[in-house]
């Protein structure tokens, strides 16, 4: 009779009953709210800050106006006079004994306006752009008789851009972030199993009890049951992150919708994104759980296990460029590598340049893929179990395929 479901309860409720589990799970949510709470009150009070530090201020200095632009009295109210000595006042300002010398060029169109001013540190120092752009910028103004001109040379319109696709409004930046949940908790969820497939795995050959416990259970039953049980756990930790995260995205929603435009759900989108997810993690799980199959304990399969991670997140370094250039070879190659597929495609899939085909493909590859590498893992777990001490090689598995258990 099969052992599944008691495998699956057991290893599951053992990893839930343990305190650290919820103190693990728990506390990093804690620690990032209060962080962000942190960061978001001295943010505020140091944008305040730099915005202040780096607008124009009153400030004595001198200036040498070659476009004939720059009015006296403008420059004189932000604490400007012109120079006699552009040489002497320069060196002043290396003395530290004067704030500013600004030379206009004839061209400020075309040319930079120089600045030599003392420091006043990294931030602080912007300021003095500002002040030689605000006094170029108000003497302009003068010669400009029109008010409502001058206002729109200050301050350009907002442009409202609606875009079209097959007669309807196309959707905005918003709708690429409910796919895109599917790739976070991909990689939530790759952390947090990493160890624990592993471990769960490694420990029947660390604890030498697997004779005992392939008595009552097959071990086919034994790593589905662990498998299974993990998945769970794992789904249980990304579910108390997701939660809170989507709750507060609903209340910043309003807030940010008028930016960056509605936030539109695709339906096909959305269940190739949950296919791939679904497909990926098991992928993932089936690579981890061989891992734990191959070695006979945790300490040989840490860099294994650190190289599977890897190869399942390495195509987050080239997100960019595969989002960019969905046609490039390169963009082919990430897409239907094996690990490198479920990132890759829901990373595409979140933005739109994953066509159909692809997504079916992308789907059924996963899947196969996944259905294999947990049917090696069984294999290697079935046949590696009481294998204490050494690690699994692949003349062993080409032994064990010939019927010759060496």
């Amino acid at each position: 009779m099969s052992r599944l479901g008691t495998v699956v309860r057991f290893e599951f409720v053992r990893a839930v009953k343990k305190p650290a589990f919820w103190i693990g799970t728990l506390a990093l949510p804690v620690v990032i709210v209060v962080v962000s709470l942190l960061v978001g009150i001295g943010q505020s009070a140091g944008t305040d800050s730099v915005v202040s530090s780096a607008s124009a201020t009153r400030t004595p200095f001198h200036y040498v106006d070659r476009s004939g632009l720059v009015s006296a009295s403008v420059a004189a109210k932000w604490g400007g006079s012109p120079s006699t000595d552009p040489g002497a006042d320069r060196a002043a300002v290396r003395a530290g004994k004067l704030d500013a010398f600004i030379e206009f060029p004839a061209s400020p169109s075309s040319a930079s306006i120089r600045v030599d001013a003392r420091d006043r540190g990294l931030f602080e120092n912007n300021g003095y752009s500002s002040l030689a752009q605000r006094v170029l910028e108000q003497s302009v103004a003068e010669h400009v008789d029109d008010p409502t001109a001058v206002h729109l040379l200050r301050n350009p319109p907002n442009a409202d851009v609606t875009t079209y696709a097959d007669g309807a409004v196309a959707p905005g930046w918003l709708s690429v972030l409910p796919p895109f949940v599917f790739v976070a908790a991909f990689f939530g969820l790759v952390i947090l199993l990493a160890a624990r497939m592993v471990t769960v795995v490694v420990e029947e050959k660390e604890n030498r009890i697997s004779e005992m416990i392939l008595t009552t259970v097959t071990a086919g039953d034994l790593i589905r049951g662990k498998v299974i049980a993990m998945l769970l756990v794992g789904f249980v930790q990304v579910g108390i992150f997701v939660v809170p995260g989507l709750a507060g995205f609903l209340v910043a929603l309003p807030l940010i919708a008028s930016k960056l435009g509605g936030l539109g759900v695709d339906p096909w989108r959305m269940v190739v994104g949950a296919l791939l997810l679904i497909g990926g993690v098991l992928l993932a799980s089936g690579l981890f759980v061989s891992v734990g199959a191959a070695v006979p304990s945790i300490k040989d399969a840490s860099a294994l296990q650190s190289a599977s991670i890897f190869a399942l997140i390495i195509p987050l370094y080239a997100a960019f460029f595969v989002v960019t250039t969905p046609s490039s070879p390169v963009t082919a190659f990430f897409t239907y590598f094996p690990t490198f597929t479920p990132i890759t495609a829901m990373v595409r899939n979140a933005v739109g340049s994953l066509s159909v085909t692809q997504s079916v493909l992308c789907i059924v590859e996963v899947f196969v893929v996944a259905g294999l590498l947990l049917w090696f893992a069984e294999y290697l777990f079935r046949h590696s179990v009481a294998q204490y001490g050494s690690k699994v090689t692949l003349r062993q598995i080409a032994g064990w395929r010939r019927g010759r258990v060496r």
